[in-house]
Order: C-alpha cells, then structure tokens, then sequence
C-alpha cells in the first residue's frame, strides 16, 4: 500500500514537473516572439507555486485527512498567485487590484476557520473559530466596500462609512460568540471569557459610532 502511494506520488511529482516545463518554454516562446498581447509574460512566474500546490492539495485529498490546515493553505496558495498572474498579466489598476486582494484575504480567513485539524495550528484555529469566520465575513465585505468607492457608484461618503461601521459590528461578532462559548464551557467569566468581550467591544465601539453617526 505504501508503494502504491509513493509510485502516484513520483507520478505527481512528474506531471507537475512537466506542467511546470511546459510553463517556463510557453514563457521563453512569449519573450522571443514578442507578441503584443502578452506584454507582462513574466507574470506566468506566478502560476509555477499555484501547479505545486495543486499538487499538494490533490495529494491531500486522496489521503482524505479531512480539511485540514495544510490543505487550507495551499487552496491559498493556489488562488493567491493565480490572482497576482491576473493583476498583472492584464495590468488592473490598483482600483480593482486593491479589493480582489481584500476579498481573497477575508476569504482565506474565512477558509480557515473550516479546518479541523485536532493538533499543531488546528488547535489555536478551533479556539478561535469564531473569529476567523467573523473577520473573513467582515474582510469581504471590506473588499466589496472598497470596490463599490473605487468604481465611483455614487455613493455618499456617510453611507459609506456606515458599510465599514457593519463590518467592524460583523468582526466584533466573533469575539462575542467566543465570549458565550467559553462561558458556557466554564460556566463562569474567567479571563479568556473577559478577553474575548474586552477586544470584541474595543472593535464594536467605532463600528457602533460609525453606524449610528
């Protein structure tokens, strides 16, 4: 069975090594040839850790050891430097650069409150759960924000600041509920509890000001 794996393994590695190959002669084929539609070729660099982590994240499924952090993070490193290749292959201005990278940001927070790992970095993620949901929820709706002021909609500045007031209120959330489950964990306030309440009302009050102003 252990020979099995490691031969789909080299067989992995291969493909991967050969996409890679194929990747870096498309690139020398760009350069030579000069075509004008591909002016950042060099962007295609990128793509290069976006194949190896496919790969990782393959072998992690077919190991089936469930969502855990190391498959979380190379989902991230695939969409991250696909993402980058894009921004610059096409040349996007930093207006619509700026919230794709807010957006994959809040997304990969929210990602990895889905990991279920039971020791290492699962650990430290399954206590504070919550807010990585809470946070990747209110980074995403930063980067919509962001998005909708950059494309000049027409919104009014008050409007405006009252979405972000909603997001710190989304982040907020999160230590809330991380506040009620360790108290009903303990069935009492101790200093975890407190602290989870003391950040999530210190994130709640500009949000609380933002919204009501």
């Amino acid at each position: 069975m252990k020979n099995k794996r490691k031969v789909e393994s080299q067989n992995k590695n291969r493909v991967t090594g050969a996409i890679i190959l194929a990747l870096i002669i498309f690139m020398v084929f760009i350069q030579r040839t000069n075509l004008e539609w591909v002016k950042n070729w060099w962007a295609f660099l990128f793509l290069i850790p976006a194949i190896a982590s496919i790969n990782t994240v393959l072998s992690e499924i077919q190991n089936k050891k469930g969502f855990s952090f190391s498959l979380a993070s190379n989902i991230v490193g695939i969409i991250f430097p696909i993402a980058i290749c894009i921004i610059f292959l096409f040349s996007l201005g930093w207006n619509t650069s700026f919230p794709i990278i807010i957006l994959l940001s809040g997304l990969s927070m929210l990602m990895l409150g889905f990991v279920r790992d039971s020791k290492g970095s699962g650990t430290i993620i399954r206590a504070l759960r919550p807010w990585f949901f809470s946070w990747g929820f209110a980074v995403i709706l930063v980067g919509v924000i962001t998005f909708i002021d950059n494309g000049n909609f027409g919104l009014q500045n008050q409007t405006m600041l009252r979405w972000f007031g909603y997001s710190l209120l989304i982040a907020a959330g999160g230590g809330f509920i991380s506040a009620w489950i360790s108290f009903r964990k303990n069935s009492k306030a101790d200093l975890i509890t407190i602290a989870h309440l003391v950040v999530a009302f210190i994130i709640a009050l500009p949000g609380i000001l933002a919204v009501v102003g």
